[in-house]
């Protein structure tokens, strides 16, 4: 009988994991050291692709949403054509009560335009995060995959220019469409 319920037990484990790995596919973590001075030093940008892509962008620094108002800022850039620059930034900054964000389109010739409003909140008292719905992006048809990469910038003690922090520090991430292995 014991065996019997070691057998089940494995079995359940085995299974679990199977189901459980695609959505472990769907995530990626970035950690970056600590490398830049001032408060939106990225220390890490947790990735989730169940749903809509949330970015969790954590600093090294406590912050408040007062304390980066018109100081700081989290741009999510995101390459859709596979040219390696950016085509959409999701921006992310304090209004002085709380956090806003926006997706602005770059176009080619230098212009912007602001495409949506985007859900953010503060995670807690070192985190931001940040959701882009991909139905508001652009992807060409045959592509299965898009590239991503993080920046803050913060003006203000020890930054007397702006401190800027990337993540990856170069290049960006490549992440797979949902569905498309």
């Amino acid at each position: 009988m014991t065996n019997r319920w070691i057998g089940i037990g494995a079995l359940s484990v085995v299974t679990l994991t199977l189901f459980a790995l695609p959505v472990l596919a769907n995530h990626t973590d970035q950690v970056d050291p600590h490398d830049t001075r001032g408060k939106l030093d990225v220390e890490e940008v947790g990735f989730d692709h169940v749903g809509a892509p949330t970015w969790r962008i954590s600093t090294f620094s406590t912050w408040s949403v007062r304390s980066i108002w018109d100081l700081g800022t989290f741009i999510v850039q995101l390459d859709t054509r596979g040219d390696a620059a950016a085509d959409y930034v999701a921006v992310v900054r304090s209004d002085g009560r709380r956090l806003v964000a926006a997706l602005f389109r770059l176009r080619r010739d230098g212009r912007e335009f602001e495409v949506t409003a985007l859900r953010t909140a503060k995670g807690n008292a070192s985190a931001a995060t940040v959701t882009v719905p991909l139905r508001k992006v652009s992807i060409g048809p045959n592509r299965t995959s898009y590239f991503w990469s993080v920046l803050s910038s913060f003006t203000g003690r020890f930054c007397t220019r702006t401190c800027l922090d990337a993540v990856p520090d170069e290049g960006m991430i490549e992440q797979p469409l949902p569905g498309v292995t």
